[in-house]
């Protein structure tokens, strides 16, 4: 019943996210956005490229301070498995990269599934409340943009400070786990240190700047000089709209998020396409490519792998 659901649920944003994009193709002028791509700055896109390697490091290093002090796994390990997750999730629907991770953990680090799970949780968590602080002005910087926006980055944040909490409250309240929830919820041990929990905002705090220079430098690429509140808003549309799970990589579910930001913005489409594209292309390209230089065999399940067998996998 649970696959069953889940099918359905992604089949709709599937289904939304292409009806969405045909709402834009529809007025889209295609000779404009190809010359726009003609045009790019490649340069400047390759040194975008590897500075989206310094998301992937913020990442892994998040990782390493919320699996420790129980187990201490190295930074420049947990870099290649969160390489080789996102690598898998460009090929794979439904994140099956973050399965891949948990899978890594276990199988080469013993790891228990319990934990590694809480941290992913909570690295959700905590990576959504950072993007939250840096995004929360962006109404009053904006103070053009039309009232859902407003409505929507404050939904988001109540609902992840909601969760925050009660989790926060649920790890306190547990002490002696006996059981798999029980090891899960004393997974999340990162809630009950302030300067680890600290250490893990800051982290990720950085990783959104990174991810915001990126944006702008990007659309710099293709001729369009965005402001550092225009790249704040492009940054929360276009994460919200991969939240769900949809498309490998979240090819057009990403498009559509910065489209929806830059129409609000004013910005003719084809510049914006340009922007979500190239945007799109340097994070997924590179990171395919060094993923399967790294683990192919992993990747495509030919390592005897269960990435791709979530019951398998989250099975207690």
């Amino acid at each position: 019943m649970r696959k069953h659901r889940a099918a359905i649920l992604r089949a709709i944003a599937i289904i939304a996210v292409l009806a969405c994009l045909v709402v834009f193709a529809r007025k889209m002028k295609w000779a404009e956005l190809g010359r726009d791509l003609a045009h790019a700055n490649w340069g400047l896109l390759a040194i975008v490229g590897v500075i989206n390697y310094g998301i992937l490091f913020g990442k892994a290093l998040s990782w390493r301070i919320m699996l420790a002090p129980k187990h201490r796994i190295p930074t420049p390990r947990l870099m290649r498995y969160t390489i080789v997750a996102f690598a898998a999730s460009v090929v794979a629907p439904a994140r099956a990269g973050e399965l891949l991770r948990v899978w890594l953990l276990k199988r080469r680090d013993g790891v228990p599934t319990a934990d590694v799970a809480a941290v992913a949780i909570a690295e959700k968590l905590l990576d959504g409340v950072s993007m939250l602080v840096l995004v929360a002005p962006v109404p009053w910087l904006l103070p053009g943009l039309e009232r859902w926006v407003a409505t929507s980055i404050a939904i988001c944040a109540g609902i992840a400070i909601v969760a925050f909490v009660v989790l926060s409250i649920l790890v306190r309240s547990r002490k002696e786990p006996t059981s798999w929830l029980g090891r899960f919820f004393a997974g999340m041990h990162v809630l009950r240190s302030g300067r680890r929990l600290l250490a893990v905002m800051a982290t990720l705090i950085g990783v959104w700047l990174i991810d915001w220079l990126m944006i702008w430098l990007c659309g710099t690429a293709v001729g369009l000089h965005l402001t550092a509140p225009q790249c704040l808003l492009i940054l929360f549309t276009l994460n919200l709209a991969i939240t769900a799970p949809s498309t490998p990589a979240g090819v057009g579910a990403l498009e559509v998020g910065v489209l929806i930001a830059t129409r609000l913005l004013g910005i003719p489409d084809e510049p914006a396409a340009a922007l979500a594209l190239v945007y799109h292309g340097v994070q997924i390209l590179p990171l395919l490519v060094v993923g399967l230089a790294l683990e192919w065999r992993v990747i495509v399940g030919k390592d005897g792998t269960l990435a791709l067998e979530p019951d398998k996998v989250a099975a207690p």
